[in-house]
Order: structure tokens, then sequence, then C-alpha cells
């Protein structure tokens, strides 16, 4: 695997600036989705969301141009919400990282990686061969009024895939 592969997929910090370091610009997003929404049973036994409550749910692609490096699902509990955290409700076209990271102190607990496919992520209108294999990178962040979840799944075009 490429270092930038490598580095790309255990990024610590901020993997929009990242991103913008290796595409020597700045990262386009689009923000697929942004309001309440339901958590899926894998992201409401981790958050401890009980059934049928709602949490904030944020789908965004990012990438190079037409290009989409990126896919990135957030679920913050409602509860989660809070004080300085609520800007996380209104991100819109701005990247997630930087206010993580940047503004409200974030600090990573867990990190894990996963090979998927795009119809078990919900990724079948992406145009991605059923047989290909995403990588997948799940993070939960702690912040002052709880926790939440970012899953990142990188896409097709993203050089993680590049060969050596």
């Amino acid at each position: 695997m490429k270092a930038d592969s490598l580095a790309l997929l255990t990024e610590q910090g901020s993997l929009t600036d990242l991103m913008q370091q290796l595409m020597g610009q700045t990262p386009t997003l689009k923000c697929l989705t942004q309001g309440k929404g339901h958590a899926d049973r894998i992201e409401s036994q981790i958050l401890s969301i009980r059934p049928r409550k709602f949490a904030h749910i944020r789908e965004i692609t990012m990438g190079k141009g037409q290009q989409d490096w990126l896919f990135a699902r957030t679920v913050i509990p409602i509860s989660t919400l809070k004080g300085q955290a609520k800007r996380l409700a209104k991100l819109n076209n701005q990247p997630l990282g930087r206010v993580l990271f940047g503004q409200i102190n974030a600090q990573r607990k867990r990190m894990w990686l996963d090979i998927v496919f795009a119809d078990e992520v919900g990724l079948s209108d992406f145009d991605i061969a059923e047989d290909f294999p995403l990588w997948q990178r799940r993070s939960i962040f702690q912040i002052a009024s709880g926790p939440l979840l970012i899953s990142e799944i990188f896409l097709p075009d993203c050089p993680v895939y590049e060969s050596q």
C-alpha cells in the first residue's frame, strides 16, 4: 500500500486537510442530506440511541472536481447537539473536521477500518460495481455534550485504491 493511501486511511486529524494537501486544491464538498433521521441498527448500538429516537444525520461527498473520493455519514444523537455542538446541525457544505478539531475540541475515542460493499452501506445509487471492495473507517468522537459517529467510505476514484 502506498504511503498516501495509508495516510488517508489512518489520518487522526482532519481528513479534509490531508485531502487538500494530496489534491493540491481545496476539496469539493457536497452536502447530500442534513437533518433529523434514524440511525441504522449498528449506529444506534454504537451511540446508545434508543429505537425510534431521532438523531441528526448528515451525508456528504468530497472529492476533486467531478471525482468523488469520499462518502461520509455523520450520526449525532439529538442529546449531543447542545452548546457549541449546535453548530454541527447546520454545517451545510462546510467540512465537519474543521469544526470538530478547530472549534469544539473533539477527541477521537475509537477508529476502526473494514471493507464494505456499496449495497451494504446504502451506496447502490453511486454506480459502483457490486463486487468492488470499499475501505470504510468509522470513528467515535467525544465532545463536551456527548458522542458522535462518523463513517467514511473511500470511493473508487480515491487514490487509496491505486496499486503500488
